[in-house]
């Protein structure tokens, strides 16, 4: 049975004002950056702040025994907020990590044919291109229907061809789009089709189930919307597609080592773990779920819609300015650019009135940028800590850059 996901009666509304209390940052910028990395809370810098001065009294060794019952709580945790078991959790050093180990796990062969989305990851769809020259296989790119969102009609009638794996990622880091991950999974299942969701972006602003996703393997990171550490990382593999995964290397973490010619592998997903890991990340990556899971989600992720929707028809109101979000559904990520004005100097002006920004190049979604016609754009990711009035003060920036 998959772990329920917790509640804590006393935080089941927003308080903001302590939720600001809570992150450290807030006061001396606004941060608009949290698709790259967002601000952590106390909770999480403590768990990684205090495990780090127990390793310098004790050790390394000695301090992650001590918190062994922490590390395991991080799974936990994990597995309660995406709709998983801690068994179908591994932690890795990145989303990319994590997306790669399940990717280059799958049996893939000259004959088989993968399809990916139109605005796949770079670093996804650089992994498809070199796995496709080693072992021959054929990369199929599902594209925009004319409302701009990923065509399921195509996707349908290419599983229904045949295909070994269906690649995609929930949100884009490019653009505010979201994808239909929910039908993507159910054209998967229905054919048969090994399911990978990127959820790198989506963890944190928007509910991901996998058991509802219908996904098979999921990638995660910490640094984003879920307000956890940088190289922390986290994989779901399904508890019955576990064997159907070959892995591309073994360490001590994933086989025991039986007799001198014989070992043993792992059944459940810390099979694609590493034994040697960066023990504070972990923990912080653990508070960081369990922060999460002690709000009211569903109000966070209504509050995170409000605040992006907010910042998106405020800079369609703004002359010169241009959004350029894509498809129906859209999440808090806000791309845009100004007429006459590059968006690395549009940066650099929003940074000097205490405003972090982020600039999105073509070649983190080339596919899709390329036929928008969109070499760079300004990206804007605000998160639930920020004030209507932050957002105000944002659209004030880009206006007087704008003029």
């Amino acid at each position: 049975m998959k772990e329920q996901p917790l509640k804590n009666e006393a935080f089941m509304t927003i308080d903001l004002k302590e939720i600001r209390r809570q992150t450290p940052g807030v006061e001396d910028h606004i941060h608009m950056d949290n698709a790259g990395a967002s601000l952590v809370p106390h909770s999480v810098l403590a768990a990684q702040i205090d495990h780090l001065q127990l390793e310098a009294r004790l050790g390394g060794y000695e301090a992650a025994g001590q918190m062994a019952e922490g590390m395991d709580a991080a799974y936990t945790s994990f597995a309660r907020l995406i709709g998983a078991s801690a068994t179908e959790i591994a932690f890795t050093a990145s989303a990319t990590d994590s997306w790669d180990r399940a990717f280059y796990s799958v049996p893939l062969g000259p004959g088989d044919r993968v399809l990916t989305g139109f605005n796949e990851y770079c670093s996804s769809f650089v992994a498809l291109l070199h796995a496709r020259e080693q072992r021959g296989f054929e990369i199929v790119v599902i594209g925009a229907n004319a409302r701009g969102d990923l065509d399921l009609d195509q996707l349908e009638a290419e599983a229904k061809k045949g295909a070994a794996l269906i690649a995609v990622s929930h949100v884009p880091s490019s653009s505010g789009q979201v994808n239909p991950v929910v039908a993507v999974g159910r054209i998967a299942n229905h054919y048969g089709v090994p399911y990978l969701l990127d959820a790198c972006q989506s963890l944190g602003q928007l509910e991901v189930d996998v058991e509802a996703i219908g996904c098979q393997m999921a990638s995660f990171t910490g640094r984003k919307f879920l307000r956890g550490p940088r190289g922390m990382g986290a994989l779901y593999i399904e508890a019955e597609f576990m064997n159907h995964l070959t892995p591309v290397f073994v360490t001590n973490q994933s086989a025991q080592w039986m007799a001198p010619d014989r070992f043993e592998l792992r059944t459940d997903a810390k099979l694609f773990e590493a034994w040697e890991r960066n023990v504070a990340a972990q923990l912080g990556f653990g508070a960081a779920c369990d922060y999460l899971l002690g709000l009211d989600r569903q109000a966070i992720y209504a509050r995170l819609a409000a605040l992006s929707t907010r910042l998106r028809d405020g800079l369609a109101a703004i002359p010169g300015v241009e959004v350029l979000d894509p498809g129906a559904k859209l999440a808090a990520i806000v791309t845009c650019n100004l007429e006459g004005i590059t968006p690395w100097q549009v940066r650099e002006k929003m940074a000097q009135q205490g405003i972090t920004t982020q600039v999105a190049g073509a070649q983190h979604t080339r596919i899709d940028m390329d036929a928008r016609g969109i070499k760079e754009a300004v990206r804007l990711s605000p998160h639930y800590f920020l004030r209507e009035e932050d957002i105000d003060a944002t659209l004030k920036g880009i206006k007087s850059i704008a003029a």
